[in-house]
């Protein structure tokens, strides 16, 4: 029964209302669902950018994995080659030696690259977020009394 009577005092307030206070409170409403509705198709674009730039960077990374690959693969078969027509073992030495040196260094300067790389990706992906998460703030703030 007290259910009901709530009821029957909201539809009493409806009621009671002018016209001209009613529509107005209906457009307001209606403003407020539109701009959260505008506001969550800006973050669903955020999202979408930054998964972009995500998967472009994935793309360029696994390219240039795979170049790094071959090069270390055609490096390590010379090398063999190289060492297998050696006149002396002390050539042979040498050339496993300066092989080695040289594919340490190529894989240092590699995963300083990869390591670079990444955290472009990282604060270009994150930069679309952190602005809506900016925007976010001050619309919350702009409701503050």
């Amino acid at each position: 029964m007290a259910s009901a009577k709530k009821a029957t005092e909201g539809f009493d307030v409806m009621s009671a209302m002018n016209p001209a206070a009613f529509k107005e409170g209906f457009e307001r409403v209606s403003d407020g669902v539109r701009a959260t509705a505008d506001f969550h198709k800006g973050s669903f674009e955020a999202v979408v950018s930054s998964a972009s730039t995500l998967a472009k960077g994935v793309e360029t990374a696994a390219g240039d994995h795979a170049a790094f690959i071959k090069e270390a693969f055609e490096d390590g078969a010379a090398a063999t080659k190289a060492t297998t027509t050696a006149s002396s073992i002390q050539e042979a030495i040498e050339i496993q030696s300066n092989f080695a040196r040289t594919a340490f260094e190529k894989n240092i300067g590699f995963a300083s690259k990869i390591a670079e790389h990444w955290t472009g990706v990282a604060k270009e992906s994150a930069d679309p977020l952190t602005k809506r998460y900016g925007e976010f703030v001050e619309l919350v703030q702009s409701y503050r009394p």
